[in-house]
């Protein structure tokens, strides 16, 4: 049994990373066969990690039909972009009363950010983009908000992925996370409240731009690993 649990849990992560980057795309059938075969392990394994991926709702599983990838459409990333402000802005209403807990727990994120675009490394800044995010909403110290927010943890680095690379835009990112910063630990509340949702509206914005492209692949996904 543990060792089911444990090939489960490997199943679990190697799948979910797989459609965070885009191995799996959006709208893909998944198939339970082939995906065991691939990991090299049996199907039950791989059906318990489906499983708790569909919780995350990183799947969806339709009965006689099959399990596939999320579907990203104008009204989903509306409805995630939208949870994702609300619980980030409850994040910084929380730390406009412990300013020092928010600096500290994100110096290292933006310290890394702005390295990763001076070496023009996209990718971990992106990555460095991801980790402020989730480091200022656990510096909050609410343990309801953080288990909320790492709901939506995965969904957005899926979207985060399929962006375009732009070094200027994470420039212009890790710019934002000093301005946030800053003006929260100088008091300056409704201005750092209005940085926040400025730049989390720009995420929303890039992410209804690849509504098109994603579903379009999804409509051809399931023929690629369609079989059951």
């Amino acid at each position: 049994m543990d060792q089911t649990v444990d090939l489960s849990a490997q199943a679990e992560k190697t799948i979910r990373e797989g459609i965070i980057r885009g191995t799996f795309g959006f709208g893909e059938k998944l198939s339970d066969r082939v995906l065991a075969s691939s990991l090299g392990i049996s199907r039950t394994p791989v059906r318990e990690a489906l499983a708790s991926l569909a919780r995350e709702g990183l799947v969806v599983i339709r009965p006689q039909s099959g399990t596939f990838v999320m579907v990203l459409d104008e009204e989903s990333v509306r409805a995630l972009c939208e949870m994702r402000t609300i619980l980030e802005l409850g994040a910084l209403r929380i730390l406009n009363d412990h300013p020092e807990r928010l600096a500290s727990a994100v110096s290292k994120q933006i310290a890394g950010g702005a390295l990763a675009v001076e070496e023009k490394d996209v990718e971990e800044a992106e990555r460095m983009d991801s980790a402020f995010h989730q480091a200022l909403v656990r510096a909050a110290e609410n343990p309801l908000l953080t288990q909320a927010y790492q709901i939506i943890t995965h969904k957005l680095d899926a979207i985060r992925h399929r962006l375009p690379p732009d070094l200027a835009r994470m420039r212009r990112a890790v710019e934002q996370h000093r301005r946030i910063v800053d003006l929260t630990v100088t008091g300056r509340i409704a201005e750092a409240n209005e940085e926040l949702a400025s730049h989390l509206k720009i995420v929303q914005q890039l992410a209804m731009r690849i509504i098109g492209p994603a579903e379009e692949k999804a409509s051809r996904g399931s023929r690629n690993r369609g079989a059951a």
